[in-house]
C-alpha cells in the first residue's frame, strides 16, 4: 500500500507598492494603519515587511496564496491606497520576515542612495528587498 504524503502548503511572497493619501499625515493615522495591517496579518498568518518612501509605500508579504489574494483585495479597496502595482508574485521557500508586520525604518538618503532616485515602483522585486534589508540595518 502506497502511503499518500500530506500535502504541503506553499508559501507565497508579494512584492507591491501602493500610493499613500497619509504619507507625511499625522502619527496617529499611520499608527492607525500599521496596527490594522498587523491585526489582519496575524489573522490570516501572513508575514510582512512594509516601507514608507515620500508617497510610496513598498510591501513585501508572505503567505498562503488565499491569504495574500484576500490581503491585494482589502488593499485595492481601501482608499489610503492608490494605484497599487504588483511588483512580483512568486512562490518561495522560507519566509524572509518572521512578523505579521515589520515597519522597515529607512531614511531618505538611504532610499535615494540605494533607489538610484527612482521611484519605488520602477525597482525590482530583488531591489526592492535589498532596499528594506540595507536601509533597516543602517537605521538601527
Amino acid at each position: 500500500m502506497i502511503a499518500l504524503s500530506k500535502a504541503i502548503p506553499v508559501l507565497y511572497r508579494l512584492v507591491f507598492v501602493s500610493k499613500s493619501v497619509i504619507c507625511g499625515r499625522s502619527v496617529q493615522a499611520l499608527a492607525q494603519l500599521l496596527g490594522a495591517a498587523e491585526r489582519n496579518n496575524r489573522r490570516d498568518e501572513i508575514s510582512a515587511g512594509l516601507l514608507f518612501h515620500g508617497d510610496e509605500i513598498v510591501q513585501v508579504a508572505e503567505g498562503a496564496r488565499a491569504d495574500l489574494d484576500r490581503l491585494v483585495r482589502r488593499v485595492a479597496a481601501d482608499p489610503r491606497h492608490t494605484d497599487m502595482v504588483v511588483i512580483e508574485d512568486r512562490p518561495v521557500m522560507q519566509r524572509r520576515f518572521r512578523e505579521p508586520m515589520r515597519l522597515c525604518q529607512a531614511d531618505h538618503h538611504c532610499v535615494r542612495d540605494h533607489s538610484g532616485g527612482r521611484r519605488l515602483r520602477d525597482m525590482t522585486a530583488a531591489e526592492l528587498e535589498r532596499l528594506m534589508s540595507v536601509c533597516s540595518l543602517q537605521a538601527a
